[in-house]
């Protein structure tokens, strides 16, 4: 299997007093309003893709890869694979205490209902709250997506061994178990994830 672990871009960022940082778009505040814009996420965006073009141009078919990240990266992940055109339709997407960006201009993609998602998020996440997670998945849930799993720890805004166990593909989440790639996005990426 091989995995592309891009690093965010540094860009100010509103709620860190518009000091820059590497952030994969701007943050304006914690509560569900503050993230409807999410300037820089268009971009983002495009960098995804292209990654996944590349990729699909070196012989890894669509169905074959997957998308996963941390916070920020989780909510890229969610918010693009799910958008991608119906060809592209991905093996399956990861969302470590993430959420849905931008969540009024979110459109399922026809064709993508689906594709499997494994949200998996910190009952005492303080940044990114476990409500924002559960809003996250009835909004996609009712723009059509069928297969939608919340899974929660005990634990903060980090990452567990216990979560990264049950975000290895399985038949419960992502039925493709011979997946060829997988595209992690956190703000710093490293293979200590995997």
């Amino acid at each position: 299997m091989k995995f592309i672990l891009p690093t965010a871009p540094t860009q100010p960022v509103t709620m860190n007093m518009g000091m820059s940082m590497p952030s994969w778009y701007d943050i304006v505040g914690l509560d569900q309003r503050s993230n409807e814009k999410c300037k820089g996420i268009d971009q983002s965006r495009s960098m995804v893709t292209d990654l996944l073009d590349k990729e699909y141009r070196r012989g890894i078919p669509y169905h074959r890869m997957a998308l996963a990240g941390f916070s920020q990266g989780g909510a890229l992940s969610l918010f693009t694979g799910l958008q991608l055109p119906r060809d592209n339709k991905l093996a399956g997407i990861l969302v470590m205490s993430g959420y849905l960006p931008g969540a009024a201009q979110f459109k399922l993609t026809p064709g993508l209902e689906d594709v499997p998602v494994m949200h998996c998020h910190g009952t005492m996440d303080p940044l990114v709250r476990i409500s924002m997670a559960e809003k996250s998945k009835d909004h996609v849930v009712k723009s059509g997506l069928k297969n939608y799993t919340l899974k929660t720890y005990p634990i903060q805004h980090t990452v567990s061994s216990a979560e990264m166990m049950d975000g290895k593909p399985s038949k419960m989440w992502c039925p493709m178990l011979d997946l060829r790639l997988y595209l992690i996005f956190s703000k710093f990426c490293s293979s200590r994830f995997f």
